[in-house]
């Protein structure tokens, strides 16, 4: 039913970010923006998913929730989840129990070589208690075709798509009973870190502060909180990857087998992964 739509990193100066994830090989699309709710983004289109850096221009009621992110920090901050049918994904989540509001739909301007079109979509933000890791909302493109646009999905970087999201939280046993109830029992998975949220294309990991920073290899910055940190993108070509990487003069180490970590500093406070695609 849900799958990842994308993920969201929060920048305070869109168009620093715009430069710094456009020298880690990345396709940005023009800027674009939500007008009714106070905000502008750049996005990273992959063949499934999305990347989208997201500054807050005009904090008002549509855009308070991400400004209160934005006062604490930039990163990796939310999730969007996908679905063909908004109607009916909230039908079925309020059956679960969970208290979703409306539906709300809006649309964002895209700027095509023709002129510009009409992005629309269908959103419900979901309440803290149904994903409790990091906040999230549900959307139902309806103009898929503006936004997934083949000049958009090929990368410097070879990047393919977003394979998973990461966040710390100190006992996340007692966060694993919402996503059972969100997403269903079967696509949530214990492991000795934490636990696994299947997105269909993409991993929600919750893990605890210590298995994260033995991951990392340094200490990490966390609250009583669940604090998302860290996103792992896969690429077609790791070395392909690494070549740019180093005449772009951007830091990285060696992470897992096949893959790369980038400092925060070079991508807006991210744990950024780069990990080769199983072929």
């Amino acid at each position: 039913m849900l799958h990842l739509d994308h993920a969201i990193v929060f920048v305070r100066n869109l168009a620093a970010a715009a430069e710094d994830y456009r020298r880690l090989g990345f396709t940005l699309t023009p800027k674009g923006g939500h007008p009714t709710l106070g905000t502008a983004n750049h996005t990273i289109m992959f063949g499934r998913d999305y990347l989208e850096l997201l500054e807050v221009v005009q904090r008002n009621a549509g855009s308070e929730r991400w400004a209160r992110i934005l006062d604490r920090r930039e990163g990796f901050g939310a999730m969007a989840l996908g679905t063909t049918n908004a109607d009916a994904t909230r039908r079925q989540l309020v059956e679960r129990g969970i208290d979703v509001p409306p539906l709300i739909d809006f649309a964002r301007p895209v700027d095509l070589p023709n002129g510009s079109v009409e992005a629309r979509f269908t959103v419900a933000h979901l309440p803290d208690s149904a994903s409790p890791a990091l906040p999230a909302f549900f959307c139902q493109q309806h103009t898929p075709h503006h936004v997934w646009r083949p000049e958009w999905q090929h990368h410097a970087n070879t990047a393919l798509g977003v394979a998973a999201l990461t966040v710390v939280d100190a006992d996340p046993d007692r966060l694993a009973p919402a996503y059972e109830r969100l997403f269903g029992r079967a696509f949530v998975h214990p492991h000795p870190g934490g636990f696994a949220v299947d997105l269909r294309g993409a991993r929600l990991w919750i893990v605890r502060p210590e298995f994260a920073a033995e991951r990392l290899g340094t200490p990490l910055m966390w609250s009583r909180h669940p604090t998302p940190v860290g996103l792992s993108i896969a690429v077609r070509d790791l070395g392909a990857t690494c070549a740019l990487l180093k005449e772009n003069g951007v830091r990285f180490q060696p992470f897992g087998k096949q893959s790369i970590l980038l400092v925060p500093a070079a991508t807006r406070g991210v744990h950024l992964e780069f990990i080769e695609a199983s072929k």
